[in-house]
């Protein structure tokens, strides 16, 4: 099973590239590791350590259909933190 790893610019003005399809939040030391060991990036560097990110989570069930909280007046939720993202994604496909 192959790897698939994608090296895209971080933007029009800048020499910066991203390592898309290698996420971590590991040790800085670590991450230069794992990214020397990709074949043609030896030499690489890297300028910022990459990091985690923790979502939190809302139950669906506390939300009234317009995704309002049912305790919380004028407090509406959409996205991840109720898992709503994917049936987002999931009507752009269909």
């Amino acid at each position: 099973m192959a790897i698939h790893y994608f090296v895209e610019p971080e933007g029009l003005d800048t020499h910066e590239m991203y390592l898309n399809g290698l996420s971590t939040s590991l040790p800085f030391d670590t991450q230069i590791k794992m990214v020397k060991s990709v074949p043609g990036l030896e030499n690489a560097s890297i300028l910022r350590p990459g990091y985690g990110i923790e979502y939190d989570f809302f139950p669906p069930q506390q939300l009234k259909p317009t995704l309002e909280s049912k305790t919380i007046k004028n407090l509406f939720f959409a996205g991840q933190i109720n898992g709503t993202s994917d049936m987002k994604k999931r009507g752009v496909k269909e």
